[in-house]
């Protein structure tokens, strides 16, 4: 039972690092300084997954568990940041309708 609350813990702390990124500034953070903290913390997840799908097929990493959790980080990351830019995408829509 405790592997699966370091888990979702893992999965909290690796979905909740782009806030923290904005966070650590000193109030005055940009939009665009979020987005790419948010798109670089996605980037690091993706090649952690990378690094432990590699180590698993050299053999270094003899848990196939560790291999499916950094894929399933990255999987959630990504889909979290593919949702984020489809909210992005509508507003944008929605204010260039809007008339002035």
């Amino acid at each position: 039972m405790t592997d699966i609350n370091k888990i979702m813990g893992d999965m909290q702390q690796g979905l909740s690092d782009p806030s923290k990124a904005v966070q650590k500034g000193n109030g005055n953070a940009s939009f665009d300084t979020a987005i790419k903290d948010a798109l670089k913390a996605v980037s690091e997840v993706q090649d952690n997954a990378d690094k432990a799908i590699q180590d698993f097929s050299k053999g270094d990493v003899k848990d196939i568990h560790t291999v499916v959790v950094a894929m399933e980080k990255a999987d959630v990351s990504m889909q979290t940041l593919l949702q984020v830019r489809n909210k992005l995408l509508t507003a944008y829509t929605q204010i260039m309708n809007m008339q002035v």
